[in-house]
């Protein structure tokens, strides 16, 4: 039986992966908005810390619900990997990820992002079939 938590980590879970679904299709139809959410990565204070608890939440998430998919080990990899990567952002200077995120976004021409379209899709239906 799932507890209150379990479940609550299941939902964000789900939603992450109708986001990335979500994304797929912005990638492909709207590639220049894509390229400016992606360059405001770190600009300010609010937006730097809401991605990274976001993706730090998303981690926990994926590792607490891990047990209940069929690819658990994957789960517990990217989870950690998340949460691993929150925590290493949150050390680095907010200028230097905003500059990042700008060259970023710079490099990532529409027909990248294009190409990129199938795999946000894939990924994120995969997740949400995953779950039990």
């Amino acid at each position: 039986k799932m507890d209150v938590i379990q479940i609550i980590a299941k939902c964000i879970i789900f939603l992450f992966g109708l986001f990335l679904v979500y994304a797929g299709f912005l990638m492909l139809f709207k590639p220049e908005k894509v390229r400016a959410i992606i360059g405001k990565a770190g600009s300010t204070y609010f937006i730097n810390y809401a991605e990274l608890i976001s993706r730090l939440l998303i981690g926990i998430c994926f590792v607490i619900t891990s047990k209940a998919t069929n690819w658990e080990l994957y789960f517990k990899t990217f989870g950690y990997f998340l949460i691993v990567s929150a925590i290493l952002l949150m050390c680095v200077p907010i200028k230097t990820h905003h500059n990042f995120a700008k060259n970023a976004a710079n490099k990532l021409k529409p027909i990248y992002l294009k190409i990129c379209t199938p795999f946000s899709i894939l990924i994120g239906v995969l997740i949400v079939l995953a779950l039990k």
